[in-house]
């Protein structure tokens, strides 16, 4: 079940076949049931995850009102960046929307890693760099889009999101209700079949 990561550290740094079983050592996988918390508020994000198989929502509670953030998918990371780099307790919720197995890389591993492996430094910077610039669209996108071009952007460059979250978590994570997600898909659809 590694094997996707594996790839993707052969696709983006390159890394030889020894230098693969080197990160392989170090990944733990973590199987998880629908419904159940990988990670609770209050609690150290002392680890990066990569799904496997699954799906994983995240949401913060604020004024008594969840709020999704973000789900990931099969080969996506994720972490809480302040959590991980800093040792601050997290304000963020991480549970299984499906089965799910996530591979996780605790800190102290990782900095273990990054001596043993110097290419997966390499490796962890441009999986930064591409959170950090999906992180800025997704902001720019909030602020500046439509809710309905919000959901054809999903539609497009994330299918995934739009067949396999339930609708009151789409809705939370594009900004709007589940009613008013409801009409702008009976509106798009409507305008195809006419």
């Amino acid at each position: 079940m590694t094997e996707p990561l594996l790839n993707l550290c052969r696709e983006m740094a390159g890394m030889s076949a020894g230098e693969l079983a080197i990160v392989e050592r170090y990944l733990k996988p973590v199987r998880l049931k629908r419904k159940q918390f990988l990670i609770r508020e209050g609690r150290q994000y002392d680890f990066i995850g990569f799904v496997s198989k699954g799906a994983i929502r995240h949401f913060t509670w604020r004024d008594g009102v969840e709020k999704t953030c973000n789900v990931n998918f099969e080969n996506q990371f994720f972490t809480d960046f302040d959590s991980f780099y800093h040792g601050t307790p997290t304000t963020n919720n991480s549970v299984a929307l499906e089965d799910s197995v996530v591979f996780v890389l605790s800190k102290s591993d990782r900095d273990l890693l990054l001596v043993e492996c110097p290419a997966f430094e390499r490796f962890s910077r441009m999986v930064g760099e591409r959170a950090l610039q999906q992180a800025a669209e997704c902001a720019a996108r909030l602020t500046w889009d439509r809710p309905e071009d919000r959901y054809l952007h999903l539609l497009e460059h994330e299918p995934d999101m739009t067949r396999r979250v339930p609708l009151k978590y789409l809705a939370n994570m594009l900004g709007v209700s589940a009613e008013s997600l409801s009409r702008i898909r009976k509106r798009l659809a409507s305008s195809v079949f006419s």
